[in-house]
C-alpha cells in the first residue's frame, strides 16, 4: 500500500518577518487542496526562526488548519523545550533528551531523528542518538521505512560549505547504520534552503528548500519566492 507524505520544512516563523507566516499559510493552502490528501505532513526543522515559544504558537496556529495529521522534528534554529510545550499533543517524546520518534500506524515506517547541536548551526549526531536511530531500526527491520532529519548527510555540493555535520565524521558511521538495513527507502531533509537530490550509498536522499520565500538559496527569483513550497512523496 503507498503511503502519501507531505514534506515542508524551514518555515523560520518571526513576528519580525510576517511574511513567513503567509508563506505557510499558503502551503497549507495548497495541501488541503491536492486531489489526494496526504496521509500525513511532514515538517523537517526550523520551525521557528529564534525559538520562541510565541514563533511556536504561530506555526501551531497555521498546521492545526491541516486537513491531514502532521508531526515536526528540530531544526538548528529551533529550540526544544518551547517546541515541546506546544506540540506535545502531537505524539512527541516529551519525557526524551532528544525529539526523536518513530511514526509506526502507517504501511510504512516513518522515523524522525534530532541532529539539533546546542553548540553550533551544523548538524550533531551523538552516540546516544545514534543508538537510539539504530534501536528504532532494529525493532521493526522488514517494513519500509523512511528517515526524516534537518541536517543533510551527504555533501551538499550545491552550497559554500557542503558539510552540513560537525564533527562531519559522524555521517560515516550514519551511512554505516543505514547500510545495514535493506527496508530503508528513503532519506528527507530540510536545513540548505534549496531542492538537492543526492544519495546515501544505494539510498534516495534529498532537501526541501524553505517555505520562507525570503530564505530561498540559489536561481531564484522574485516570482518564485511567492509560490508554495512543499514535495509529496509517495512511499511504498
Amino acid at each position: 500500500m503507498t503511503v502519501h507524505i507531505v514534506q515542508i520544512s524551514d518555515s523560520h516563523l518571526s513576528a519580525e518577518f510576517p511574511q513567513r507566516e503567509r508563506d505557510m499559510a499558503l502551503c497549507i493552502e495548497h495541501i488541503n487542496a491536492l486531489p489526494q490528501l496526504p496521509d500525513l505532513v511532514v515538517h523537517t526543522g526550523d520551525v521557528a526562526h529564534d525559538g520562541k515559544p510565541e514563533e511556536y504558537r504561530a506555526a501551531k496556529t497555521q498546521l492545526d488548519r491541516l486537513n491531514a495529521p502532521y508531526r515536526v522534528l528540530v531544526g538548528n534554529r529551533d529550540k526544544r523545550q518551547p517546541l515541546l510545550d506546544t506540540f506535545a499533543g502531537n505524539e512527541l517524546p516529551v519525557d526524551a533528551p532528544f525529539i526523536q520518534y518513530c511514526v509506526d500506524h502507517l504501511p510504512v515506517r516513518l522515523i524522525v531523528l534530532d541532529t539539533l547541536s546546542v553548540a553550533t548551526n551544523k548538524g550533531e549526531l551523538c552516540p546516544e542518538r545514534l543508538d537510539s536511530f539504530k534501536a528504532m531500526l532494529l525493532r521493526d527491520s522488514n517494513r519500509p521505512t523512511a528517515i526524516f532529519m534537518h541536517h543533510t548527510p551527504f555533501e551538499a555540493t550545491e552550497i559554500p560549505d557542503p558539510q552540513q555535520f560537525e564533527p562531519w565524521s559522524v555521517t560515516e558511521t550514519f551511512n554505516d547504520i543505514v547500510a545495514g538495513f535493506e527496508n530503508i527507502i528513503g532519506i528527507y531533509c530540510g536545513h540548505v534552503h534549496r531542492n538537492i537530490e543526492s544519495s546515501v550509498g544505494e539510498i534516495h536522499a534529498s532537501a526541501l528548500t524553505c517555505m520562507a520565500g525570503d530564505l530561498r538559496k540559489g536561481a531564484v527569483t522574485d516570482a518564485e519566492r511567492k509560490l508554495p513550497v512543499f514535495r509529496s512523496i509517495m512511499l511504498g
